[in-house]
């Protein structure tokens, strides 16, 4: 029998995790829509792949695993208002967030992130109350910072040893 939900959230609250603004315009519209995502990694290297999960009742679901494509935003450590502003439901995400468009795929890309990237959906796995998305990496770009990091309930910044 599987463990209690509580207890099993007790269990992602002890993984320290960058935090990732997934971010998509809708089919047929200029919206954009997006999430404030911890459960994001690099999955391959050779294709280059990354992967995040998203749950299915979050507003930006339908667009996010029907667009095809979708940016990628590893947030800095000054950038925790934008985590949590993507992470309401309901906001208007990019409100007084500055957004840029990225170079190959136009996709929306949270400005001044420590690292862009711009995916293709690969391929979606339907696992419990998640799918798991997989995307190709067709660009990137890292800047120079510290990030931004996500662990039992707070964000807060690295300190090296």
């Amino acid at each position: 029998m599987p463990i209690a939900g509580e207890e099993y959230r007790n269990i992602g609250r002890a993984l320290a995790g960058a935090v990732t603004v997934i971010a998509a315009q809708e089919r047929g519209s200029a919206a954009i829509v997006g999430l404030t995502v911890s459960t994001f990694a690099t999955l391959s290297f050779d294709p280059p792949l990354v992967m995040f999960a998203i749950q299915h009742d979050a507003n930006s679901y339908p667009a996010v695993v029907s667009c095809r494509q979708f940016g990628v935003s590893v947030l800095a450590a000054g950038q925790a208002q934008v985590a949590r502003q993507f992470a309401v439901k309901g906001a208007d995400k990019t409100r007084g967030v500055s957004m840029e468009t990225g170079s190959t795929l136009a996709v929306p890309l949270v400005a001044d992130a420590l690292a862009q990237i711009e995916c293709s959906t690969s391929q979606i796995f339907i696992s419990g109350d998640h799918a798991i998305v997989v995307g190709l990496v067709e660009a990137a770009r890292v800047r120079a910072g510290d990030p931004l990091l996500y662990y039992g309930r707070n964000f807060g910044t690295f300190a090296a040893l």
